[in-house]
């Protein structure tokens, strides 16, 4: 299958600047998920919703030789990129099944990757890694389709440039997917010297691990029953990972304004918040007190958490949260609310909110 039509996602792999107000409400038609408890959404919500991982030592080392702790799928016949590749295919897969009607060629293609800062994928090896899932898909997608390099605090301009596609008469709908893998030798050397890893000897770190996730969206039609994207937010915070300058969470509390004011939504109606809390204490506190803040003495939100299940699959770790709330939001035995935000944050300091409403028939 000729790739020719990949030259202008390569040559535009920077987010485009979004416009102040994004066409936005998108309703989430299907999803896919495919991580470590779960090659597609349906197993790994039942897993997710049991509290079970698939946490294992692995053939990583620390420096004193204790086998590091990670979470991944059990395909033992393909390694490195190959797999991240393999993960993007199956999800987009699985939020395709039973679309007969899909038309790829009226489709936009929006991949969210790993930010600029991360030392393990450049933008040509993820751009390679996407390439590698279309073979596999067999598809070709319109040509406003493109890899954003944002991490998953990218996922407020990955809605925003969506909903700029689906604008436009000749686009029916965007598949936003995300893919991610911390497992390989430079990212656990890199997060090993920064002390972040959960290993003995550090109770405040994460689980390296895999995944992908990818959405079908389509524009919401008023009253349109399903769920929806109606607000997305977006900040910036001064205070890094490492505490050299003091988290105050100010970004992430303008993040989540900002996504509360767009869907038009008092955060008071807010009934939780899906976070990346990851296992690092300074998520957790920057997640307390920016809703402290946000909330200013409402009601508390109920917090819901995918890492302590799939491990920390970075960049995909937003639109996985998207796709297991479009899965238990519209069941009532499983439903956390008619309305909550997924908030993510990235080491280099973006912070993102999206709120997400379910909409009865």
């Amino acid at each position: 299958m000729s790739m020719g039509w990949w030259k202008t996602l390569k040559g535009e792999r920077a987010a485009p600047q979004p416009p102040a107000r994004p066409a936005l409400p998108l309703r989430i038609e299907s999803a896919g998920l495919c991580c470590s408890v779960g090659y597609h959404l349906r197993a790994a919500g039942c897993a997710i919703r049991t509290n079970m991982d698939h946490f294992q030592d692995s053939e990583f080392l620390t420096d004193t030789g204790s086998p590091i702790a990670v979470s991944r799928l059990p395909d033992k016949d393909c390694w490195g990129s190959e797999r991240v590749a393999r993960w993007i295919a199956r999800a987009v897969q699985d939020s395709l099944r039973d679309r007969a009607d899909f038309a790829p060629e009226r489709a936009a293609l929006i991949v969210l990757g790993p930010e600029p800062e991360r030392p393990d994928l450049t933008d040509d090896a993820y751009w390679d890694i996407v390439t590698a899932a279309m073979v596999q898909l067999g598809m070709r997608f319109h040509e406003r389709s493109r890899i954003l390099p944002l991490g998953k605090a990218g996922l407020a301009q990955a809605l925003q440039y969506a909903g700029d596609c689906l604008a436009e008469p000749e686009i029916d709908s965007v598949i936003l997917a995300g893919g991610d893998s911390l497992l390989n030798v430079t990212a656990i050397e890199h997060f090993l010297e920064q002390e972040r890893l959960f290993v003995p000897g550090n109770r405040d770190g994460f689980i390296p691990a895999e995944g992908a996730a990818a959405l079908l969206l389509l524009r919401a039609a008023q009253d349109e029953a399903g769920v929806r994207i109606t607000g997305c937010g977006q900040g910036t915070e001064a205070g890094l990972w490492d505490g050299e300058t003091p988290n105050r969470a100010m970004g992430l509390s303008e993040a989540v304004r900002g996504a509360c004011e767009q869907a038009g939504i008092d955060p008071h109606r807010l009934a939780f918040r899906l976070s990346d809390q990851n296992g690092e204490s300074y998520l957790s506190r920057e997640g307390s007190n920016a809703f402290v803040r946000v909330m200013a003495g409402g009601p508390g939100l109920a917090h819901l958490t995918l890492a302590d299940k799939l491990g920390e699959i970075g960049a995909a770790s937003g639109v996985a949260a998207l796709a297991y709330l479009s899965l238990v939001m519209p069941r009532p035995d499983c439903s956390p609310g008619a309305a909550g935000v997924v908030h993510l944050s990235n080491d280099n300091g973006l912070r993102c909110a999206v709120v997400v409403q379910h909409h009865p028939a």
